[in-house]
């Protein structure tokens, strides 16, 4: 009897001595991977930290309007560029399908209140020409 209680004593002791293994052999496993997953985040904090840097050499005013001389050919807006609200066309009638997509009063039916509300666009200079 006492013979078959030590046998199973040391068959529990050794099997808790391989699951303590095993334990510690997972732990070791997942602090390896924990550290080259840290070693990637600080890779890439660097990264962002070289990109930002580049970003704000890059967006500098007097770089900007270089790159936009050299590139662009931009040329300074001219006083016949400028447009009247009277020169834009309409929209036809019969399109107005998103009228409630626009934020306007509303009737008690749903449909929108039109008014003279909005200011009426003065009239195109007679300087002005094109």
């Amino acid at each position: 009897m006492i013979r078959a209680l030590n046998l199973a004593m040391l068959a529990l002791t050794v099997m808790i001595c391989f699951g303590l293994y095993r334990v510690t052999h997972a732990a070791q496993e997942r602090e390896a991977d924990l550290r080259k997953v840290e070693s990637q985040i600080s890779e890439e904090e660097r990264a962002i930290g070289v990109l930002k840097a580049e970003w704000t050499h890059l967006s500098q005013p007097s770089k900007m309007q270089a790159m936009a001389t050299r590139y662009l050919d931009l040329q300074p807006m001219k006083a016949t560029q400028i447009a009247y609200l009277n020169d834009i066309p309409m929209r036809p009638e019969g399109s107005l399908s998103d009228i409630d997509a626009i934020p306007f009063a509303k009737t008690a039916n749903g449909a929108p209140v039109y008014d003279d509300s909005a200011p009426t666009p003065l009239a195109k200079p007679k300087s002005v020409e094109r």
